[in-house]
This record gives structure tokens, C-alpha cells and sequence, in this order.
């Protein structure tokens, strides 16, 4: 049965510590894209070891999306999350102590542990605690707040990473994980907790069943899948690289243009809800929104794999927004399959947008680690154009897919005698 909050306590128990969660999740998501080059220099990593120990955080992100589903009815969310963040803590404390491929391969597998309930534990508790006249609200302000902390590690980010040096940035975040972890632990002391796993555990697998043998669902999940999840492997590594050696900035300068993708991506993720009512009153089917945005995100991407107009903030702070066009696929998927399902059908998905996400970052760091170097100054150029365009070609196949399966599901026409 849901209940609800006072007004102040809402605000106090649920939106602001959910809201620092998904905060340090998604700076978590992003930092990479800031450590890429300071990691680089100091430890000579090579791209597909640099590829290979940021994706794992997406791995076992992706492997903890049942469990942690099951601990979140189990415990509730505020101390599932005490308890992943403070695994969290450790992992970026191991990483940022690192001096070796292994080690800090392990320390970010840990980390995706720590931080694989940092958006379904906040969207469980505002499920639960609030109306569903209000869940739309707040989870965009917690989703909001998530894109500043993406924000917090580009410019902000680097100007304290080289003022005092990479491994005092992770060792802060640690700290900063740890703080969360406490006022997470304190907001929910009082809450209820659920007691039968075994029930939940059985009603999960059935609705899994149910989900994905359902023909609509791996109609539209490839697009959310390779959307959501190229964006992620991009912005959590690549970006980063891909703005000094294609488009030629400085650390401090693609930080900057990370900074304004971020405010994009924000923007985005506020904006979601806006657009999807919009639809309503339109009396658009929003499948039709979602599948326009990709379009359009595929051809600011096409444009960028060409290095046109790369200089220009706007054409970046496009690529923010757009790439976000996808995430309104989950929304379609949930109007589809109805309330009982909501939740199993967002981490039924989500859990190949990370796996996807992960085998992209590790692909890319491939492509450039076998291209052939340009002059042994590392990978070229055409390395990194190449990587992104093998990643949008899956794109334009995802929406081939969608128009495919949705010509077949048509029922044919009959002919007039």
C-alpha cells in the first residue's frame, strides 16, 4: 500500500538524500572522461587497458541490477543504499590508492557494485512514498540533480584534479560517497522494511518471463539499449580523448566542452517529462517522439564522426540533449506493460543498456589499440573516427530494426474488390 510523506519530511527523508545519491552515481558514471589522461600519463596505460578497467564499473553495475532489486524489497532503499555506498567508498579508495592495471581493475569493479542502485533505489522510494500524481516530479528533480553531479566532474573536476593530483580527486569522492552513505542510513531509520524475499523472488522471475517474451519489448529495448548505452560508454571514457586527439583541445579545454554536454544531458533528463506530456496534448504517440529524437541524435553524431563544426559548443550541447531522446523509451516500455511491471520492465532493460555500454567502451579501446599508430604518438585520428562510427552504425540498425519490426507488426492491408 502506498503512503505519504509530509510534505517536509519528503523532502528531508526521500528527495534530498535520493537526490546526493544519484548525484555521486552519475559523477561516478562520468569521471573517466577526466582521469582518462592523467591515468594515461602517469600509469602508460594503453586504451584497451584503459577501455577494459572503466567498463567493468558497467559490468557489475549491470550484474547487480536483480539483486539489488531484491534487497530494495527486502530492506527498503535507504539502507540498501547505506550499504552499496559504502562498497562504493571502498572501491574508489582502492582505485584511487592504485598503481597497477589489476588493482585499479578492481577497484572500479567494486565501485559499479557500490553504485548499482543509485537511480531504482530512489525511484523505489518515491514509488513508495509518494502519490503517483507526484512521482514524475521528483524524479525529475532527482534526475536533475544527478546531471550536476556529471557536471561536477568535468571543469570543476579537472582545475582540482591538477591542482592536487588524481588520486586526491578519488580519495575525496570517497569521502564525499561515505557522507552520503551516513545521511542516507539516518533519513530512513524509521522506515518499514519488506519481509517475504522468497514472494518477491518468484513475482520478479514471472514478470521478467513475461517481459521479455513479449515481441513489443525487443521492438523498442534496441533502441534504448545502444542509445543509452553508446552514450554512457562516450561520456564515461571517450569523450574525453576523443576532443584531444580529434579535435585537437587541450585536458583543461575538452573539459570544458564536457562541461557544456553535461548542462545538455541535464537539461535533457529535466526536460524528459515536459516533452512526453507535450506528446499527450499533441496526440502524438510518444514512440513517435522517441524515434525522431534518435534520428536526430544519430545525425548530430554522423556530423561529429566527421569532425564538422567539432569547435562549436552548440553542436555538442545538441549531442547532450538528443542522446537523451532514448531514455523516454523506458516510458514507453512502462505504458506498455502497465504499472505491475514498471519497475521489472526499467531493470530488465537497464541491465543490457549497461552490458551494452560496457562491451562498447571495451570496444572502442579495441579499435585503437589494434589501428595502426600514426608516427608512435599513439592512436590517430582515423582510429577514434572509426570507433565512433562503428558505434553509430549500430544506431542507424537499431532504428532499422524498430521501422522492421514495426512494419511487421501492421496487419496487412486487404485489397478492395
Amino acid at each position: 500500500m502506498q503512503q505519504r510523506a509530509g510534505t517536509t519530511s519528503l523532502w528531508l527523508t526521500i528527495i534530498l538524500p535520493f537526490a546526493m545519491g544519484f548525484f555521486v552515481s552519475m559523477a561516478f558514471k562520468c569521471i573517466n572522461a577526466i582521469l582518462a589522461h592523467p591515468l594515461e600519463q602517469e600509469l602508460h596505460l594503453a586504451s584497451v587497458e584503459m577501455g577494459w578497467i572503466t567498463s567493468l564499473f558497467l559490468l557489475t553495475f549491470a550484474l547487480m541490477q536483480l539483486p539489488v532489486g531484491l534487497l530494495l524489497d527486502r530492506w527498503g532503499p535507504w539502507k540498501t543504499q547505506s550499504l552499496l555506498f559504502i562498497i562504493g567508498a571502498v572501491g574508489i579508495t582502492l582505485f584511487g590508492l592504485s598503481s597497477d592495471v589489476t588493482m585499479l581493475a578492481i577497484g572500479r569493479a567494486i565501485l559499479g557494485i557500490g553504485m548499482a542502485g543509485g537511480l531504482v533505489a530512489a525511484f523505489k522510494a518515491t514509488a513508495d512514498w509518494c502519490t503517483a500524481e507526484e512521482v514524475p516530479f521528483y524524479n525529475s528533480i532527482i534526475l536533475g540533480v544527478g546531471g550536476l553531479g556529471a557536471l561536477m566532474v568535468t571543469s570543476p573536476a579537472k582545475f582540482f584534479e591538477l591542482e592536487f593530483g588524481w588520486r586526491t580527486l578519488c580519495l575525496s569522492m570517497a569521502a564525499l560517497t561515505l557522507v552520503v552513505a551516513v545521511v542516507m542510513f539516518f533519513a530512513g531509520r524509521n522506515k518499514p522494511m519488506s519481509k517475504d524475499l522468497t514472494k518477491d523472488l518468484h513475482s520478479d522471475l514471472v514478470g521478467l518471463k513475461s517481459i521479455y517474451t513479449d515481441p513489443f519489448f525487443w521492438q523498442v529495448a534496441p533502441l534504448i539499449i545502444v542509445c543509452n548505452g553508446g552514450f554512457i560508454a562516450m561520456i564515461g571514457l571517450w569523450l574525453g580523448p576523443w576532443l584531444q586527439h580529434v579535435v585537437g583541445f587541450s585536458p583543461l579545454e575538452s573539459a570544458h566542452y564536457l562541461f557544456a554536454i553535461s548542462l545538455a544531458m541535464t537539461i535533457g533528463f529535466v526536460s524528459g517529462g515536459l516533452i512526453a506530456r507535450l506528446a499527450e496534448r499533441l496526440a502524438q504517440p510518444l514512440i513517435v517522439v522517441v524515434v525522431w529524437g534518435i534520428v536526430i541524435y544519430v545525425a548530430i553524431q554522423i556530423i561529429l564522426v566527421l569532425n564538422i563544426a567539432s569547435q562549436n559548443y552548440l553542436i555538442w550541447a545538441a549531442y547532450g540533449i538528443s542522446a537523451k531522446a532514448a531514455v523516454l523509451g523506458f516510458a514507453v516500455l512502462t505504458r506498455h506493460f502497465g504499472p505491475k511491471l514498471s519497475g521489472r520492465v526499467v531493470t530488465g532493460a537497464n541491465i543490457f543498456v549497461c552490458l551494452f555500454a560496457f562491451a562498447a567502451q571495451n570496444a572502442f579501446g579495441v579499435v585503437l589499440h589494434l589501428w595502426p599508430e600514426s608516427g608512435g604518438a599513439g592512436p590517430s585520428a582515423a582510429a577514434y573516427q572509426a570507433a565512433f562510427a562503428g558505434l553509430v552504425t549500430l544506431h542507424v540498425l537499431a532504428l532499422a530494426w524498430f521501422m522492421f519490426m514495426d512494419r511487421m507488426a501492421q496487419p496487412p492491408r486487404t485489397r478492395e474488390s
